[in-house]
């Protein structure tokens, strides 16, 4: 079978590989479709430190179950997370989830982008594999594991009826951020980004107004839209310089959110004295579990988001490394879709 797999020396490979093995507690995927992420261009840039596995907003039909494995059967259209935590331990206990020892030891076997891919017993006995209702296609539903990491962000910052919000950087987790603070109640919503294709899509999915910050002021056009700053501010970005456009724009006591992934060993320069004199927050946050892609695929269902407008591209894993080179470079792509 096709696998699209990350070599050591950084070099994205398509190549013939052995279908995985069941065990008793596994389940066997057949990808349909699989959104290619920020973090996975980061891999390949060598931005997480050397390796890592390719592919993890995927969605298909189970093609194999093992014995054990209850709820679940041959044919259902499903949603997998590569990612789960324990539940059990201190930081499970505390609701700190993702920050789980056995989180990030959890993946795909032997990708994402695979024409078939394994979900581990230890993920599929925590609920990470979710079926699918007829009514969501599958380039939805790969784009609910995106949209849960969104919410969860969200909840950490307590959004409130009529709060005015920033949103640094339009990419698909931007745009989704803006539909989930409609969503949330947020009153007045804004957007920056560079990318015209980016801004656009934004203004289509409800922001009320946009900068382009390549060739606007963005503090000042926050403050003039404002008066005070905004709200909240998330940073959609791993680019650091959006941080400081995020913390200039928020009021007194206001809060950021530090969405966007930096690349290892990313630094800031940050004045705190005027942090700490103007009480401004800065949170983090780091993907989701399956309650909150639950949550995600609920909110699809009854149309209060709008996932599919946003892929504007779509290879199939044949061209996987084209897709992935493509969704690097291109000016005019905001979602980029592999299909199986």
């Amino acid at each position: 079978m096709l696998a699209c797999l990350l070599k050591d020396s950084r070099q994205v490979a398509l190549e013939d590989v052995p279908v995985p093995k069941t065990g008793r507690g596994d389940v066997l995927i057949r990808m349909r479709a699989g959104g290619i992420c920020g973090t996975d261009l980061e891999k390949i840039h060598g931005g997480y430190g050397p390796g890592g596995i390719l592919g993890h907003e995927v969605s298909g039909v189970i093609e194999e179950i093992g014995k054990e494995v209850k709820d679940l059967t041959l044919g259902d259209r499903v949603v997998a997370h590569h990612h789960v935590p324990c539940y059990n331990c201190h930081y499970c206990q505390r609701g700190d989830h993702t920050m789980c020892d056995s989180f990030r030891s959890t993946n795909f076997d032997p990708c994402g982008f695979a024409e078939l891919f394994r979900v581990p017993e230890f993920n599929v006995s925590r609920g990470a594999v979710i079926p699918l209702p007829g009514s969501v296609g599958f380039e939805e539903a790969a784009l609910l594991e995106p949209t849960a990491c969104c919410i969860r962000a969200l909840d950490r910052l307590h959004v409130q009826a009529g709060d005015k919000a920033l949103v640094v950087g339009l990419g698909p987790t931007g745009l989704t951020h803006l539909q989930l603070l409609r969503s949330m109640g947020a009153g007045l919503i804004l957007g920056s980004d560079v990318q015209k294709a980016r801004l656009d899509m934004a203004r289509k999915l409800g922001a009320d107004q946009v900068f382009d910050a390549a060739q606007q002021n963005v503090v000042d056009e926050v403050k003039q839209a404002t008066i005070t700053g905004v709200d909240l501010a998330i940073v959609s970005t791993g680019n650091p310089k959006a941080l400081s456009q995020a913390v200039s724009s928020v009021r007194n006591g206001g809060k950021v959110m530090l969405f966007g992934a930096p690349a290892q060993g990313a630094s800031f320069q940050l004045d705190v004295s005027s942090l700490f004199s103007r009480q401004v927050s800065i949170l983090t946050s780091y993907s989701c579990v399956e309650e909150e892609i639950s949550r995600a695929l609920h909110m699809l269902q009854r149309k209060a988001i709008d996932l599919a407008s946003m892929i504007t591209h779509r290879f199939p894993l044949k061209d996987a490394k084209e897709a992935l080179e493509f969704a690097g470079s291109s000016s005019s792509a905001v979602k980029t879709m592999v299909t199986g």
